[in-house]
């Protein structure tokens, strides 16, 4: 019999639930043809799409970092929508010489894309930044890269009296957006997509050589960037190996992620599918509440499933470290430098 709680039936259901559109191939073919048709079903899911205008990017502050110069800069992804954003730009980039870049995304941060960008100049900031390891965008500009570290709708200074204690509206968001037809994920989609457009823009920067990073929300977002645009060549996906039919059965989790109707047809294994043969380097910290064992390894036998069918296992890197929510970064640093140097 089921539940007479109407919370607990739905739960039971969504355990339940199987999805139709699973990866059952072996060759490479096959992988193809199956991220053709679940990517076509992914665009429908997401909604109305917003019209994309020009950049007008411009670059409003500089700061000397010593290693690494921080540019504040904004830029406009739909008519009137402008992005705030950090550019780290490492010293020492020969004129004529372009370097890779990585857009990094933060997750449900207090303080956006400051943590991400090192920012820790009050003891909030940094107590944020050294329990989750957040400043890889700095990082990666440390050792290298050109980083672009964006606020994404809703947090940041694109949310409600920042700098102030974040409320969180995500389900709220997420309401209002599928009222009007379309998803949050769609809309930061626009927005990640113009990011891309800057980062290319840029003379230091190698157009060809893009990749992405994130850590929670941000993860999660990187996975679906680097799903469904080819011009990111690599993705570092932290705290992120979860399933929608899993984290939902609490019914009260992050709107700024869910995608309607999307378990009929798959899960986030089959996005992060979408991803093969590129390089992919998954962090999962095995004491991270948010990823549950058993579901996170029933992710990874169907995102292997993609990778083997591909013939691309040497691309697909699980970084398992004893430790929380957090950006662990290790197998990643090494990850990135075999890439940039064309060994993967």
């Amino acid at each position: 019999m089921r539940p007479i709680s109407f919370e607990d039936d739905l739960s039971q259901l969504l355990d339940r639930f199987e999805p139709s559109m699973l990866f059952d191939g072996s060759a490479p073919d096959d992988l193809k043809a199956w991220q053709d048709r679940f990517r076509t079903t992914l665009v429908d899911l997401l909604g109305i799409r917003p019209e994309r205008t020009d950049l007008s990017l411009e670059f409003l502050v500089e700061t000397d970092c010593g290693d690494h110069t921080r540019y504040r800069i904004r830029y406009q992804t739909e008519p009137e929508v402008f992005v705030p954003a950090y550019l780290l730009v490492p010293k020492g980039i020969a004129k004529g010489k372009q370097v890779p870049g990585l857009l990094c995304l933060h997750g449900h941060s207090q303080f956006g894309k400051d943590s991400v960008a090192g920012i820790d100049n009050s003891p909030e900031r940094k107590h944020e930044i050294d329990t989750k390891q957040y400043n890889y965008g700095q990082k990666f500009a440390e050792q290298g890269y050109v980083t672009l570290v964006p606020d994404m709708r809703g947090f940041g200074e694109r949310r409600p009296n920042y700098p102030k204690r974040r409320v969180d509206y995500c389900m709220r968001n997420y309401l209002c957006a599928t009222l009007m037809g379309t998803t949050v994920v769609a809309l930061h989609l626009c927005d990640l997509e113009a990011a891309l457009d800057v980062l290319q823009s840029l003379e230091s920067v190698n157009g060809e050589l893009l990749g992405c990073a994130g850590l929670s929300l941000g993860g999660r977002m990187a996975m679906m960037i680097s799903a469904m645009d080819p011009r990111v060549k690599i993705a570092v996906l932290s705290g992120c190996l979860s399933m929608y039919q899993q984290r939902y059965q609490a019914l009260k989790r992050c709107g700024a992620q869910l995608i309607p109707g999307l378990l009929q047809y798959g899960d986030t294994p089959e996005i992060f599918s979408l991803i093969a043969p590129r390089p992919m380097v998954i962090e999962w910290g095995l004491k991270d509440r948010l990823a549950p064992h058993d579901w996170a390894e029933r992710a990874l036998t169907r995102i292997r499933r993609a990778y083997e069918a591909a013939g691309a296992m040497d691309r697909f890197f699980l970084d398992r470290f004893d430790a929380g929510h957090q950006f662990n970064m290790e197998v990643a640093r090494e990850v990135l430098d075999k890439w940039r140097n064309g060994d993967l």
